[in-house]
């Protein structure tokens, strides 16, 4: 039986979010040496990737190997989140209905 491949421990160069973007489009990605742009900020002005995927849970193994060197390493997605369309629910009444169909 073959044994599952262990995730190399990779890391990138210090991108800016932009190249991060550009080099994992529409991926999640796992980070270090986060540069925010102000404290309190969740925008990133630079980091070093340390895994990717196109699945949420796809960059976790690889940033793994990371967790012993870096106590913080974020989770982002370099795309537009989508959520759901909301749920619209309208109760219409008896009388309510009546002054619809009255005509």
């Amino acid at each position: 039986m073959a044994t599952a491949e262990k995730p190399e421990r990779t890391i990138s160069p210090t991108l800016t979010w932009a190249e991060i973007c550009e080099r994992h489009p529409d991926e999640w990605v796992c980070v270090v040496e986060i540069e925010y742009l102000r404290p309190n900020d969740a925008t990133i002005v630079s980091a070093r990737v340390v895994g990717h995927g196109s699945t949420k849970r796809a960059p976790i193994e690889p940033a793994k190997l990371w967790w012993d060197q870096y106590s913080t390493i974020g989770h982002y997605y370099t795309g537009t989140l989508r959520a759901p369309p909301p749920i619209i629910r309208v109760i219409v009444e008896d009388e309510t209905r009546d002054d619809l169909y009255r005509g």
